[in-house]
């Protein structure tokens, strides 16, 4: 008999859901989870005190802008994530550092930061805490439990997000509303499911702003690869042309964007956990045309890794490009093309970084 959980020693879940990383997305799920009738407690955590002072300085609100019409929400709490002392109390002197555990939790940073962001809080999440990823990208997950939830047992719950809606800020906590779309969610193992999932789940769907769609395992895992072949594609390519996404659907470009779609279809077409029905979405020929598709409908954005290298920052391109490498490498197969193409943002990435433009 297994008396470790028993059912009287479980907490009880908090409805208050927590969002790491404000940037557009981040924000603008916080915003319309304070649009909800109900308006369920959100609380924001920052990692810097800089940020704080972000906030205070906006009048602690959130601002998102639709055709010109400004809708101000405040009423958000705010902790400074951070961690505890060994004996369990706040670690340093600063009041805004919290030991409660977190059970609903959005994490909407950067694929790269996001272990540096979870580490800061890992001491609240538990077995009994869901986390949701809303990032560009993938294999996130499973650097989360190489390098910071090891015990499978003890391991919080994972859902995936991907966000379709246009978004785009040119300052903290404003976020501008480009183009309606949907956010997809839907659990990594469709057998653990629990309260904080459900009560997650039930949070979203009920934010009529974000068009929240709950998707099976299969569905979730589709749309993953969908949204990894256009990153795969699109940021890459604008990041080395210096160029929007409207130059991709040039006739120049046709042969390039096919060479690298083959070699993707085939890493696709090889994975073990993939459906042999969702594997003929995946054709190379279906790809090119939905990068076209992408890019004619973008055709004026910037991709947000040029807007990365542009700023001198660090790209995603580790979890987008170094993803499909690090599958096909243990799916025995070559990708030489994207390989190739991945060195080169490399390279722009270090000479904008150093200030030197190539």
């Amino acid at each position: 008999m297994n008396t470790a959980n028993p059912p009287e020693a479980r907490r009880k879940t908090s409805g208050r859901t927590y969002i790491l990383g404000l940037g557009n997305v981040g924000c603008f799920v916080a915003h319309s989870l304070r649009s909800k009738l109900s308006e369920p407690p959100v609380t924001l955590l920052f990692h810097r005190h800089g940020l704080l002072d972000d906030w205070k300085e906006r009048g602690e609100t959130i601002d998102l802008q639709t055709d010109g019409v400004s809708d101000i929400r405040s009423g958000f709490d705010v902790e400074l994530a951070g961690a505890c002392s060994e004996d369990g109390n706040d670690a340093g002197n600063s009041s805004d550092i919290n030991c409660e555990p977190i059970d609903h939790l959005v994490v909407a940073v950067k694929a790269q930061n996001t272990v540096a962001a979870l580490r800061s809080i890992q001491h609240r999440l538990t077995s009994e805490s869901t986390i949701l990823f809303l990032q560009n990208g993938m294999g996130v997950t499973d650097e989360a439990n190489e390098r910071l939830f090891l015990n499978e047992v003890e391991r919080p719950h994972y859902m995936i997000g991907i966000n379709s809606h246009g978004l785009n800020s040119t300052e903290p906590f404003v976020v501008t509303h480009a183009g309606n779309g949907s956010i997809y969610i839907g659990s990594v193992n469709a057998g653990k499911q629990d309260t904080s999932s459900r009560h997650l789940q039930k949070t979203l769907l009920q934010a009529r702003a974000l068009k929240t769609i709950l998707c099976s395992p299969d569905e979730i895992l589709q749309l993953q690869w969908e949204k990894l072949v256009a990153n795969l594609v699109v940021n890459p390519l604008t990041a080395v042309l210096d160029c929007s996404n409207g130059r991709l659907t040039q006739p120049d470009l046709v042969n390039t964007i096919h060479v690298l779609t083959t070699e993707i279809s085939a890493v696709i077409q090889a994975l073990p956990e993939m459906s042999a029905s969702t594997k003929a979405h995946f054709q190379p020929d279906r790809l090119d045309e939905l990068v076209v598709t992408i890019a004619t409908k973008t055709a004026k954005n910037v991709s947000s890794m040029l807007q990365d290298i542009r700023a001198g920052k660090e790209t995603e391109i580790a979890y987008i490009t170094g993803y499909l490498l690090k599958r096909a490498r243990e799916l025995g197969l070559r990708c030489d093309e994207n390989r190739n193409l991945m060195q080169k943002v490399l390279l722009r990435q270090d000479q904008m970084s150093k200030g030197k433009r190539p």
